[in-house]
């Protein structure tokens, strides 16, 4: 029997122990910039302490160390903080930037798993500081802001309780701001699956229109500057507005999850700045790698409420205009900026004098490096099948023992389109139009060929590969001293990068 009970006691304690070391908090570590230093390391004393207060993380053994190892290397990149931060032993790590405008400080903060470098929440807030009270009110702001809901988070002081919201201006009141008791009838029920569509379906696609959207700006300024917003501001607050419009009128905790897409769109806006502008490269990685289903579960937690019911819910029907199963949409003919690089060479055949007398022979001749430029049409036929025309300006040449000779045509490709996903396969005839030549063979005719190809839609960015092969003899003439009926043809490879507007 004492046997038993040591057994099972020791049982017990092994048990315990197992639970206690899966629920251990994890290490956290804190860098915060953009401010004098005292307020960087106070801010950031501050919000360690009101993280590590709600029991998910604990403090590294040295915060202050890495602190200012961080600030003395002048690097703020996250990938470098992050290693920076695992040689403290942290597994987590909380990125904080201040920019300071008009007597306030915008604070933007990300807190990102150190083993791959994953954005798990987004916080920020606007306030002037001018007191550690200010700086107190700030850090638990931004801990509620990242730590799961119902974590315990440090009270705010009365007077400091109410934080401007990020792009209306207007003030909000923080996340544990009392909400009205519901009064147990609900004049109108929501359904908690279409707000889960509307956020997880309709949220990607409203960003990337808004993002076309804010490129086609860009490229006019003068258009653009109707909008009286920085591209950052513009494309947050219309990926926002476009679900905000979408809920109906008295939804549980409207302003809320309003408030949530908001600092959902403020963290991806922020990785995707570089120099202080929208850096496209960082945008696209930024979106391809958005945690959509973290925003859904955040979201799901702030629609709890008695009026808001789990139902089945069906998306709206497709629109009308299918055939065969094929969805057919007219209306998003697009239009696409092309630029790019080549090599291009000639085909020769000739007929050559010898010894022997007149013998025919051909060869390539070699590379020649152009440019092209220009923009292109697509027309969706159905959703995989499009057709695209486009005008050029294309470079082609050849190189041979005489020198180099490049040519100017103003090219008319029709490609037909087959889309799958991302992946673009293309293939259609080209009329070049003739320009001008400089070198030493004697160009001057109008070439015809085709061009084939492959290409990848990524976001509103493409890139795409292509061989033109010209069945036109471009050369004026046809002897040249002893070789006799000379004939070439271009052939080039090439490599297109351009906007999809």
């Amino acid at each position: 029997m004492r046997q038993l009970i040591v057994r099972t006691g020791s049982a017990c304690l092994l048990f315990v122990t197992l639970c206690f070391a899966q629920n251990a908090p994890e290490k956290l570590a804190i860098y915060v910039s953009g401010a004098s230093g005292g307020i960087n390391k106070s801010l950031g004393s501050k919000l360690l302490s009101a993280m590590s207060q709600s029991g998910n993380y604990t403090q590294i053994a040295d915060p202050a160390l890495l602190q200012e190892e961080l600030a003395s290397s002048g690097k703020d990149d996250l990938a470098y903080i992050a290693q920076a931060a695992k040689r403290h032993g942290a597994e987590y790590v909380c990125v904080v930037s201040m920019t300071e405008a008009f007597g306030a400080h915008s604070v933007t903060a990300r807190l990102a798993r150190v083993s791959d470098l994953q954005i798990i929440k987004t916080g920020t807030t606007d306030r002037a500081l001018r007191s550690l009270d200010d700086l107190t009110a700030v850090s638990n702001e931004l801990a509620r802001q990242l730590l799961p809901p119902g974590s315990y988070v440090p009270s705010t002081p009365a007077a400091l309780a109410v934080a401007p919201a990020v792009v209306t201006g207007k003030e909000a009141p923080v996340d544990d701001a009392p909400v009205a008791a519901s009064s147990g009838q609900c004049e109108k029920t929501y359904n908690l699956n279409e707000l889960v569509y509307k956020i997880k379906d309709g949220f990607p696609i409203k960003l990337k229109d808004c993002s076309s959207t804010l490129a086609k700006d860009m490229l006019t300024p003068a258009s653009f500057g109707g909008h009286k917003l920085e591209p950052k501001s513009f494309l947050t607050q219309c990926s926002v507005d476009g679900i905000k419009n979408e809920l109906p009128e008295g939804f549980p905790n409207k302003d809320k999850i309003v408030g949530s897409l908001t600092n959902f769109m403020q963290g991806i806006m922020n990785t995707a700045m570089a120099g202080g502008a929208v850096d496209p490269k960082k945008l696209l990685s930024a979106v391809a790698s958005m945690d959509i289903m973290g925003l859904v579960n955040d979201v799901k937690k702030l629609a709890a409420d008695e009026c808001v019911v789990d139902e089945p819910y069906e998306p709206p029907a497709a629109p009308a205009g299918k055939d065969d199963g094929e969805e057919k949409d007219k209306s998003s003919v697009s239009f696409g900026i092309r630029v790019g690089a080549n090599f291009s060479h000639t085909y020769g055949e000739y007929d050559v004098y010898s010894r022997r007398g007149w013998q025919r022979g051909d060869g390539n001749y070699g590379d020649v490096l152009g440019l092209q430029a220009g923009f292109v049409v697509d027309f969706p036929v159905s959703n995989w099948f499009h057709i695209q025309p486009g005008l050029m300006y294309i470079q082609r040449g050849t190189e041979d023992a005489g020198g180099s000779t490049t040519a100017h045509y103003i090219q008319l490709p029709l490609l037909l389109s087959f889309k799958l996903s991302a992946l673009r396969l293309n293939a259609g005839p080209y009329f070049d139009f003739f320009l001008a030549e400089n070198g030493t063979l004697n160009y001057g005719s109008n070439d015809f060929g085709l061009s084939t190809g492959i290409g990848f839609d990524i976001g509103m960015f493409y890139i795409g590969a292509f061989h033109d092969y010209g069945f036109f003899n471009i050369l004026k003439g046809g002897y040249y001293g002893y070789i006799a009926d000379y004939k070439a043809y271009n052939r080039t490879l090439g490599l297109n990068l351009g906007i999809n507007l």
